[in-house]
């Protein structure tokens, strides 16, 4: 929609590529083209340079690091810190009856 486009024309062009493509992985046991299916599509032409850019993962994960960072530091750091002492004991390979 920013390189240009109607948003509503775009998002059902997207659902209809997208329909399709699960369609021919479901039905035919075919990998997912849906990427492909955009980048033939002209509706897309003004992005179809950056679509590998675009769809990269990392730009998708919102706080998650951070978060988990948190979590750690709020949550599992106190417990391990808490049982130091068992974390610290040599196991023993033997089993006693």
């Amino acid at each position: 929609v920013k390189a240009g486009g109607d948003r509503q024309e775009l998002h059902e062009a997207i659902r209809v590529h997208s329909m399709a493509a699960g369609a021919v992985v479901k039905g035919e046991g075919k990998p997912n083209d849906l990427m492909e299916r955009i980048a033939k599509d002209p509706l897309f032409a003004a992005v179809h340079a950056k679509l590998d850019t675009l769809i990269e993962p990392s730009l998708f994960v919102g706080r998650a690091p951070e978060q988990c960072d948190e979590f750690i530091q709020e949550e599992v750091d106190p417990i391990l810190e808490a049982n130091k002492a068992l974390l610290e004991q040599k196991s023993v390979d033997a089993v006693n009856v």
